[in-house]
This record gives C-alpha cells, sequence and structure tokens, in this order.
C-alpha cells in the first residue's frame, strides 16, 4: 500500500488589496450589480447575510443590514411620561 500523503495546512494571510481593483461595477441586462470585493469588505457583510437596499433624497442607493424587529422598539415610547407625576400617583394609591 501506498502511503497518504499529508495535505499542507493553509495559514490565514493579511487580506490585501491588489492593484488594478476597482470600486465601480456595471448594471447587467438583468438589472443586477456585482458589488466589489473591498467594498463588501469594509462594510462587514459575510456570505448568507440578508441585506436592504432603499434609496435616499440624493438618490444614492444605500445598503444596510435589517434590524431586528424587537430592537426597533427601544425608544418608541419615550417622552411619554415627560409631565406625569410619579410621586402624586404613588401618594394617591397608598393612601387608599
Amino acid at each position: 500500500m501506498k502511503a497518504k500523503v499529508k495535505a499542507k495546512k493553509k495559514t490565514a494571510l493579511p487580506i490585501k488589496t491588489r492593484k488594478g481593483r476597482t470600486t465601480t461595477t456595471r448594471l447587467s441586462a438583468k438589472n443586477q450589480i456585482t458589488l466589489p470585493v473591498e467594498i463588501i469588505r469594509k462594510a462587514g457583510f459575510k456570505v448568507g447575510d440578508t441585506i436592504n437596499c432603499r434609496v435616499n433624497e440624493d438618490g444614492k442607493i444605500e445598503l444596510y443590514r435589517p434590524q431586528s424587529r424587537i430592537l426597533s422598539l427601544i425608544g418608541a415610547g419615550n417622552g411619554i411620561y415627560d409631565n406625569y407625576d410619579f410621586a402624586a400617583e404613588r401618594a394617591d394609591a397608598w393612601d387608599e
């Protein structure tokens, strides 16, 4: 029997930007674009991420991660009790 050859371990190399790469892309006939690798890396997107898109007032396209519905409720009730007197309410509740 032949001896099996062990595969060499791959070491993680630092990410380098190669010369000649641009940050421009083209719209295909199917209305698709491919984002440049440097842009994806800087934005922190990973394979399988859900990415939302919107057009802002200036006509620029924004790509962003969707927020959790629960996290979007944080601060929704801010300012409800600004003019509410908690001390008077507590005093009324304890006097009864």
